[in-house]
């Protein structure tokens, strides 16, 4: 029991980590499916005699005897064999489960999207490098048909196939270090090929980069409008909740915000005289 609950234990702070990163704002799809990879394969090597730090410690404790933290345990020969059943139904139970869950990450539009700006999908040898992502390619812009065709830096899906190349070979040669999302982000800012070099490009990488992963602030957003217009502040307008959500959601931390321009022009440029030594 000891053993299982420390298990347990190694387990939920894999799937805590998984959670967490669920929650980060601007979560992107390859941060999700390598998220899932690693939980995955973090719980999996539990299965293969390489436990978690927290079973790992009770294991080291006990050792061949019978004793930890000075209490005797009742085991027997039997019990490793039953721990080890139980260890091995519930992680599989856990990644069909994950898998089950997030498994539409690996069809259609997302799946293309994460081979096509994934650059450990991309293939070494210039041979296949040169079709590579084509068809995933040709598959997002269908996908994202209405979206390009009101777009007016989009202009047609065979530039974009020869932006496609002309990027690859640009990435290939000096930029296949840089992490992707770093890659992309400096793309869309014009720091990577001349300025008119990827227009189609730009536009479908920022359609990948603004693909909802998470509704998590959507959340956070909902929490802070029940605290800011309760049954007791229920006359804020629209307009002033819309500011103290966007402070709220978007500002810095309580112990890292300087409120002393705030404060300055809510004691000058009111409309109403200002008592703050109301109640003292």
């Amino acid at each position: 029991m000891v053993m299982f609950i420390h298990l347990v234990l190694d387990i939920l702070q894999e799937l805590k980590q998984l959670r967490l990163l669920f929650q980060r704002d601007g979560l992107t799809l390859q941060m999700v499916s390598d998220g899932l990879q690693m939980t995955t394969l973090s719980l999996v090597a539990m299965q293969v005699n390489c436990p978690g730090p927290r079973l790992q410690k009770v294991l080291d404790e006990v050792g061949p005897g019978n004793t930890w933290q000075n209490v005797q345990l009742n085991r027997r020969e039997m019990d490793n064999s039953t721990f080890n059943s139980l260890k091995l139904r519930l992680i599989n139970d856990l990644c069909r489960f994950l898998s089950a869950r997030f498994g539409n990450l690996e069809t259609r539009i997302l799946k293309a999207t994460s081979t096509l700006f994934d650059l450990s999908n991309w293939p070494e040898d210039t041979a296949e490098l040169a079709t590579f992502g084509n068809a995933e390619l040709i598959e997002f812009m269908e996908h994202f048909q209405s979206i390009l065709a009101e777009c007016g830096d989009f202009t047609s899906g065979a530039a974009a196939k020869r932006e496609w190349l002309d990027l690859q070979v640009l990435v290939q040669s000096h930029y296949r270090h840089i992490e992707p999302q770093v890659l992309w982000q400096r793309l869309l800012k014009g720091a990577i090929g001349r300025e008119d070099q990827f227009k189609q490009m730009k536009v479908i990488v920022e359609i990948t980069q603004v693909l909802p992963m998470s509704s998590s602030c959507c959340e956070r957003g909902f929490s802070s409008m029940k605290r800011m217009k309760s049954d007791w502040r229920s006359c804020l307008s629209n307009e002033m909740l819309s500011f103290l959500l966007h402070i709220s959601v978007h500002g810095p931390p309580a112990q890292r915000l300087n409120a002393e321009k705030a404060v300055t022009k809510w004691w000058s440029s009111g409309c109403r005289t200002r008592r703050p030594q109301f109640q003292d």
